[in-house]
């Protein structure tokens, strides 16, 4: 055997033996109930028609807040969301005061709640919270993740082929449980509400164009309030649906509607500082094939991106966002894995840690390759920041790897805690290099910290990036307190009451 083969084998050796002795050695943690006053800025919880619940639960490494607003209760499942969700409220109150101004109510008459009715089952369905998973984004920390990584795109596929392009079997007359939708034979069905979609002639061609100005109408009233046009806000979403089919039946300009009310953009607290421009200016199909173009300068896998473009928990806007953050990281390799995983999300909250992963590696990238850089120019001239290297996944995370070999962990986790599943996440082998740096947007417990340390990450709290949350100064207020060691006695005496007393 070489000698460098056998040094890379007793390295590789020493590094598991260390590693089953720190396991050994750990005790694993739950995760803790905080303070919402000790976790976030004063001002996420002020909002005037919201009031955010005493404490917040973390569940998953994300603290989980729970709002009463007059319009309904709202659930938040991260310190992002919660300034989301407080960002919205201003909107939902422009629109609750518009549908009982007179052109809405005009539209809702009589005769738009008949012709409407079908259009209203379309697209007003069930919106729950948004929940996801029971433990938040923990699956992504999880071995088994690499279970189901790398396969459910593959039977997709084989289904959009064989069915079509958007890979739904019950679509095509020759499926075999379509013929159960048919009468049984000599039993007359009753005949249903007809819905819009399944109109013919110049019916159909008239709904397809409210429809059309209907999506239009959305965007137009969402940029008017600075709110998110594919928000999940349960409470925001049914007004906003609302108040477009009415505006686009009653024939009139919802954004003049909601100047009337005194609903401008300048008087709402906007979260559009977040969002690209184009999902308000382009419907679904447009935006999504312009997505489509964007992502595959980065993604070969056409396969893979056509499932993302369609299925996950990513609505239209955080995919823009993922694209925009991809054109900036540029990376070398592994957009492919990014929108397989991406594909696999199953809610808002995973969606949002994936982009918000990528945000902390380019600004992270950015500020290693600055401080190498300058070390080898003696601290010198400041270079522009260029970030040279690759994706790749460890389980169903991100992680970004340097030109140089410098491995960088992105976690945009509001609270980590020490937890079997994170110590088995950090033994994978993909970690087993020197020269690695964990970023945690939030904050990590006592035994976090030290775990990581003891597998020789350097670890950055607080790590800003772009729209980062507004977390509270000093988190670990709001922690259980532990019980206080009983006091020491003080040992006064002749040697021999010392000694006795030690």
């Amino acid at each position: 055997m070489k000698p460098q083969c056998l040094l890379q084998r007793i390295a590789a050796t020493m590094f598991a033996l260390a590693a089953v002795s720190l396991h050994a050695e750990e005790s694993f943690e739950t995760e803790p109930t905080l303070d919402a006053a000790a976790i976030v800025q004063p001002s996420l919880l002020s909002a005037p028609n919201a009031t955010v619940a005493p404490q917040a639960t973390v569940h998953g490494y994300m603290a989980r807040f729970a709002l009463d607003t007059p319009f309904g209760p709202l659930a938040a499942e991260s310190v992002e969301l919660l300034a989301i969700r407080q960002a919205e409220i201003p909107a939902i109150e422009t629109l609750e005061r518009a549908s009982r101004g007179a052109a809405f109510a005009h539209a809702f008459g009589e005769k738009f709640r008949k012709t409407g009715k079908s259009i209203w089952q379309v697209v007003s369905h069930p919106i729950g919270t948004v929940t996801g998973l029971p433990a938040g984004v923990a699956r992504y920390f999880r071995k088994q993740v690499e279970r189901w990584s790398g396969r459910a795109q593959s039977v997709g596929d084989r289904a959009a082929r064989e069915f079509g392009a958007d890979g739904d079997p019950f679509r095509t007359p020759q499926a075999p449980m379509s013929a159960t939708r048919a009468p049984l034979p000599g039993i007359t069905a009753p005949k249903p509400d007809k819905p819009w979609y399944g109109s013919v002639g110049k019916e159909i061609g008239r709904e397809a164009k409210r429809q059309l100005d209907y999506g239009k109408m959305r965007r137009e009233m969402a940029r008017h309030l600075g709110v998110d046009p594919s928000s999940s806000n349960p409470l925001l979403r049914e007004r906003l649906d609302t108040l477009a089919w009415a505006a686009v039946v009653g024939n009139f300009s919802g954004g003049a509607a909601l100047d009337a009310v005194g609903g401008t953009a300048a008087e709402v607290m906007s979260v559009g500082g977040q969002l690209n421009a184009l999902v308000w200016e382009l419907d679904e199909d447009n935006l999504r094939e312009r997505n489509r173009q964007r992502l595959a300068r980065w993604c070969s896998d056409e396969f893979a991106l056509r499932q993302f473009l369609r299925r996950g928990g990513f609505n239209d806007s955080l995919r823009t966002a993922l694209a925009d953050e991809l054109d900036a990281l540029k990376p070398a390799r592994g957009c492919n894995d990014l929108i397989e995983i991406g594909a696999g999300t199953r809610s808002e909250l995973e969606a949002r840690y994936l982009v918000n992963a990528l945000r902390l590696m380019r600004r992270g990238a950015a500020q290693g390759s600055e401080i190498r850089r300058g070390a080898a120019d003696g601290g010198g001239q400041r270079h522009e920041s260029a970030h040279r290297g690759e994706l790749f996944v460890v389980g169903a995370a991100l992680a970004w790897r340097g030109d140089d070999g410098h491995l960088l962990l992105p976690l945009p986790l509001d609270w980590l805690s020490w937890t079997a599943d994170m110590g088995e996440f950090f033994a994978a082998p993909q970690f087993r290099v020197e020269d690695k740096t964990v970023l945690v947007g939030g904050e990590a417990s006592t035994a976090a910290q030290r775990a990581l340390a003891a597998r020789g990450w350097h670890l950055h709290l607080r790590s800003p990036y772009a729209g980062a949350p507004d977390y509270a100064d000093d988190l670990s207020q709001g922690l259980p307190q532990a019980a206080p060691s009983p006091a020491q006695p003080l040992c006064i005496g002749d040697v021999a009451e010392t000694a006795a007393c030690l």
